[in-house]
């Protein structure tokens, strides 16, 4: 195998942070914003994986983006993925968040820096040898969604609340998983990390500041530990439900978020040295590895508004209220949605569900915000050893969430300008990735044995 990686940063000097309610605004870095591009290549056949500290993308912007990177290395669109990190203190995006309004020229920077990277990876291809590994790490990231004594599913219910908990709503994914490149001198050049766990954690020097939250802290301690020109990728899990508050045990407040730390930092050198200490410890190797990939696209309903969030919505406007509110703010936003003519909105919304396999290690993209029960269902239902499943793969299409958090009133699941895929979404992300992965099991078994013979009998 070969492969080539690198990384281009984008950090603007000051601007706009979409992520919230409200629109944002940076001046300065605590961590650089960067296009981070690994390229290999084997036996003729290759594939790009692009990280990007960003909150998220458009479809359109990821279609361009990979057909760009296509007609530069010659390698298959279905073989290229672009994954957002979800920082929330990142640069302007070309779509819009609640408050922000998103526009295309907001991503030029940001397109010609992951072409740039391309093009030097790609020149810099040599051999390497390559290695994965799972470790466990549950300190950190844990269900932000719960059930409470008096019957509702809250979303971030705070910790003084924690004698109303009942349960958290679903399992957190706490693997880390890694693929690491070295050199044939056995010197690590690239990592490529998947962890599910929102970058929503603050704290720190420059609070109002441009940061690739804990990701850029955990490439900052690698970068430390194995050398500053080592590449590190970082595709987010599925963590729509999930983030770094223990609501429930409050091991947080006494770990991470505990008075005078800075989470982003906290949780980023952490996880470096989750990955420094896997044990067992992750082994590279000389070798080709099978490469292959599929798209394809599955739909799914759009939602609209029900007969009583329309009344709402019409009752709503005629009040006055403080917009300068966050949370009044969000409700006048939900209000004018609601009022929206259905006859206006598609019926559907088509996903795209990519699957990669890249020797060892088998990816699933999905183009949204997804809950951690559906990145579990897939992974569980794999035929593959080391299956990873990423959100906001190549753009996005909003919260993906479960039927039952979708009438549950909790906010990944209320319709909104950032949760708009209807009931039935689970089930076609589930089933797709499912039936996927299957095919690209077939298909590596009969590349990697040529089928089977008949043993005969011996006398």
């Amino acid at each position: 195998m070969i492969a080539g990686f690198a990384e281009r940063e984008y950090t603007p000097a000051e601007g706009m942070v979409p992520g919230q309610i409200k629109v944002g605004y940076a001046k300065g870095k605590r961590t650089p914003l960067m296009a981070h591009v690994a390229v290999m290549e084997s036996k003729g056949v290759g594939s790009v994986l692009v990280s990007l500290d960003i909150l998220f993308v458009s479809v359109a912007f990821a279609a361009k983006l990979r057909r760009r990177i296509s007609d530069c290395t010659g390698y298959p669109v279905e073989h290229i993925l672009i994954a957002c990190s979800h920082t929330h203190t990142g640069c302007a995006i070309d779509l819009d968040c609640w408050a922000f309004e998103g526009k295309p020229e907001y991503l030029d920077p940001v397109e010609e820096k992951v072409m740039e990277a391309v093009k030097a990876a790609y020149d810099s291809r040599s051999e390497v040898k390559m290695g994965v590994a799972t470790g466990f790490d549950a300190r950190f990231n844990f269900c932000r969604d719960f059930y409470t004594t008096d019957g509702y599913l809250v979303m971030n219910p705070g910790h003084k609340n924690a004698d109303k908990l009942v349960k958290p709503f679903a399992a957190v994914d706490h693997s880390v998983n890694v693929m690491r490149f070295d050199d044939l001198d056995g010197k690590p050049r690239c990592f490529v990390i998947n962890y599910a766990n929102h970058l929503d954690t603050g704290g720190g020097p420059k609070e109002n500041s441009f940061s690739a939250d804990y990701a850029g802290y955990m490439r900052l301690a690698l970068q430390r530990e194995y050398g500053e020109d080592v590449t590190v990728l970082f595709l987010n899990g599925c963590c729509a439900n999930v983030n770094h508050y223990d609501y429930k045990y409050g091991s947080d407040r006494v770990g991470h978020c505990r008075e005078g730390a800075a989470p982003s930092v906290e949780i980023g050198e952490g996880l470096a040295e989750t990955i420094k200490n896997m044990d067992p410890p992750l082994v590279t190797a000389v070798g080709e590895h099978h490469i292959q990939g599929k798209s394809r696209m599955h739909m799914t309903t759009h939602r609209t508004a029900t007969c009583e969030q329309r009344e709402w919505a019409a009752r709503y406007l005629k009040s006055e209220v403080d917009v300068t509110i966050d949370s009044n703010l969000r409700k006048m936003m939900l209000a004018k949605l609601y009022l929206t003519d259905p006859a206006d909105l598609p019926a559907t919304v088509d996903l795209e569900i990519q699957t990669l396999q890249i020797g060892p290690w088998t990816i699933v993209g999905l183009p949204g915000e997804i809950f951690s029960g559906i990145g579990l269902k897939i992974k569980a239902n794999s035929p593959f050893a080391n299956t990873i499943v990423v959100e906001l793969a190549n753009g996005t299409h909003g919260y993906m969430a479960p039927d039952i958090v979708q009438e549950s009133g909790c906010y990944e699941g209320t319709y909104s300008n950032v949760a708009y895929t209807g009931h039935g979404t689970e089930k076609v992300l589930v089933d797709g990735a499912t039936n996927m992965l299957n095919a690209l099991f077939e298909i590596d078994n009969t590349v990697s044995f040529g089928g089977f013979r008949n043993k005969p009998l011996k006398v």
